[in-house]
């Protein structure tokens, strides 16, 4: 019996040591660590042109969308602390997301097989006013959230 505690107390913390070498290696990590996007704005292109720009949740600016009919596409760019545009991150990797308060009144589409895109269209459903805000997914959570956007349909 003496001899198989000694056994466990001599190779038990070494077994230890082992064990957390192998797990912790940098070469095999047990989660990959993946850096979380970094943005404290957007601003939404329509044709090269400027339509929208929110930062740190705050805008002046309101998507317009025609009334049945699909706005051109809407290419986006993040802002950095300093205000500077950014591009965004790899769209397979972090994909764009989007909550409508009011979807009765506007929709998000893209195009098939780009889900997920950095580019997007806006089709208005009916007249009203409605909020969208944008996310950067990751992991089934966000990375970045833009703040509420204010959605004219006319």
């Amino acid at each position: 019996m003496k001899f198989r505690s000694f056994l466990f107390v001599r190779f038990l913390p070494i077994l230890l040591l082992v064990f957390t070498i192998i797990s912790c290696s940098k070469d095999e990590p047990l989660a990959p660590e993946e850096e979380h996007f970094e943005a404290e704005g957007m601003v939404f292109y329509e044709s090269g042109i400027k339509i929208v720009e929110i930062f740190r949740g705050v805008t002046r600016d309101t998507f317009f969308v025609p009334l049945n009919q699909m706005t051109s596409g809407i290419e986006i760019k993040f802002l950095n602390p300093e205000k500077k545009e950014i591009d965004p991150p790899d769209y397979k990797k972090k994909p764009l997301g989007w909550s409508i308060s009011d979807t009765s009144i506007v929709s998000v589409w893209q195009h098939k097989g780009e889900e997920g895109n950095y580019e997007f269209h806006l089709f208005g459903k009916k007249p009203g006013i409605t909020l969208i805000e944008f996310f950067v997914l990751h992991e089934g959570h966000p990375d970045f959230r833009s703040g509420k956007i204010p959605v004219k349909v006319q």
